[in-house]
């Protein structure tokens, strides 16, 4: 994409530039001609025509490049949501040992913290709270605008960071309903997210309780339908009773059933499209939002040439050449 085409325009000096160069080297031909004695000498003018030749294509070469910086290129866009009374996201993280499956590269609980930094860097005028669930919820971090404290812990969750088994999604709903701050209007979202194994507790009462206080769940499964084998830390499989090893799958049932209650919105952390989807459903539910397309600058790239074929053109012009050949 071009910010400033009208910018090509420039592009015309380039004529008068090859012309100056053009008229010089016909007159520099001229001079070398008439210059008598030793300085006669094919090989001088062999020399005077190269030297011309370079130092006028680095010259154009410049111009060309520092047209084209200044012209506007950016890279392929992403989307960011402004919103003037803004949101507050509350990211729920299921931290139970089948989070560790690798069925979703690199893996579920790896997927999860990746989206995460994903939703940090593309939601402006956010603020950002941290709750995780395994046998229990605990609020990790507030609705805070340093959403680089969150960033800063997200590589450390795991399973080892409490001894409970289970994952108990009714405890971690309510903790995250409390971590909002209370009496401000800004939209409140609670973005889950799990794979639905072994759960523990009323997660549907939950989701109908934060409908009644106008919060809104987005769930981001992770995992699949056809599920893996989960590990214990020696390297053995898990077994049920029966020595049967265990597979871990995405609870595709329990989600779709929450996801029946107008709150309560359901994507999966594999689709390609997770996360364009899940930031559509901000904008939507918070109304007051606006999408914007936010691209790169390239100018650098083209500046960096212009300047590289600038100093190649002085040296060109400085450096004698009359042994070179």
């Amino acid at each position: 994409m071009i910010d400033r085409p009208d910018t090509f325009y420039l592009f015309f000096i380039l004529i008068p530039v090859i012309y100056i160069f053009y008229t010089r080297f016909i007159l520099g031909k001229k001079d070398l001609g008439s210059i008598g004695g030793k300085f006669r000498s094919s090989l001088i003018m062999d020399v005077f025509v190269i030297k011309w030749f370079f130092s006028s294509l680095l010259f154009i070469l410049f111009i060309v490049f520092s047209i084209l910086a200044a012209a506007g290129f950016t890279g392929s866009g992403k989307t960011t949501i402004k919103s003037s009374d803004g949101v507050d996201l509350v990211f729920l993280v299921d931290i139970s040992g089948s989070m560790l499956g690798t069925d979703v590269s690199p893996s579920r609980l790896k997927r999860s913290t990746d989206l995460i930094s994903a939703y940090i860097e593309n939601i402006h005028e956010g603020r950002f709270g941290l709750v995780v669930f395994k046998g229990e919820g605990v609020n990790i971090i507030p609705v805070t605008e340093d959403s680089s404290s969150i960033s800063a812990v997200l590589p450390y969750l795991s399973p080892d960071m409490f001894s409970s088994t289970g994952s108990n999604l009714e405890n971690g709903i309510n903790i995250a309903l409390s971590t909002f701050t209370k009496g401000e209007e800004r939209k409140k979202i609670i973005f889950l997210f799990s794979d639905g194994e072994a759960l523990k507790g009323d997660a549907f009462a939950l989701a109908e309780k934060a409908k009644t206080h106008d919060i809104d769940i987005i769930i981001i499964g992770t995992g699949t339908s056809r599920g893996i084998e989960i590990y214990k830390k020696n390297g053995d499989p898990i077994r049920d009773d029966k020595g049967t090893i265990v597979i871990s799958r995405l609870n595709n049932s329990l989600f779709k059933n929450m996801a029946s209650l107008d709150n309560v919105f359901y994507l999966n952390s594999s689709d390609s499209t997770v996360l364009k989807d899940s930031l559509d459903i901000i904008q939507k539910q918070s109304g007051s939002s606006i999408v914007s397309d936010i691209r790169e600058s390239r100018y650098r790239f083209f500046l960096s040439f212009a300047i590289l074929f600038l100093f190649l053109y002085i040296s060109v012009r400085i450096f004698p050449w009359k042994n070179t050949f």
